[in-house]
């Protein structure tokens, strides 16, 4: 009997602990804009929550991009590789961030790694064309263009 409370309460764990984490990416996606600090503490919740999932991570370093915090956005996209090696949007993110810093090496090694992942993706490709050529990615541009896509694929 014990046994069975056991595993009873584990399948409880296992499937309501994603499903809270959801709950916290939902109020910290609601409430960023008007407190960006509330939010980050929910999403490290939801990371909690769910480890398995980058999404917390994702949303975390995307609301530090829009307040210009590119430490905290590349340290959140690289956790977010960390659960996930294989993300093509944050290996692309950090590509630019190490770009934008005029960390030329880092930032080709990870928009060769990008375009790896996500070979016809055209915003990688120009990303790193833009690397080669010497010149900085514009994260406000990159993400301006993200934005844009996703809303013509919605």
């Amino acid at each position: 009997m014990a046994a069975g409370a056991l595993v009873s309460l584990a399948a409880i764990v296992s499937l309501g602990a994603p499903w809270l984490s959801q709950l916290e990416l939902e109020s910290a996606a609601h409430s960023w804009t008007s407190a960006p600090q509330t939010a980050y503490a929910r999403l490290r919740t939801a990371a909690r929550l769910n480890p398995l999932s980058d999404e917390a991570d994702l949303l975390a370093a995307s609301i530090a991009l829009r307040y210009d915090e590119l430490d905290r956005a590349d340290a959140q996209f690289a956790k977010a590789l960390a659960r996930d090696p294989g993300n093509a949007y944050a290996t692309l993110e950090r590509g630019a961030i190490a770009s934008a810093r005029g960390e030329r090496a880092s930032a080709l090694a990870l928009l060769e790694r990008a375009a790896r992942l996500a070979p016809r993706e055209p915003l990688t490709a120009e990303a790193l064309s833009m690397v080669r050529a010497g010149r900085r990615v514009s994260i406000e541009q990159l993400n301006r263009s993200i934005l844009i896509k996703a809303h013509q694929l919605a």
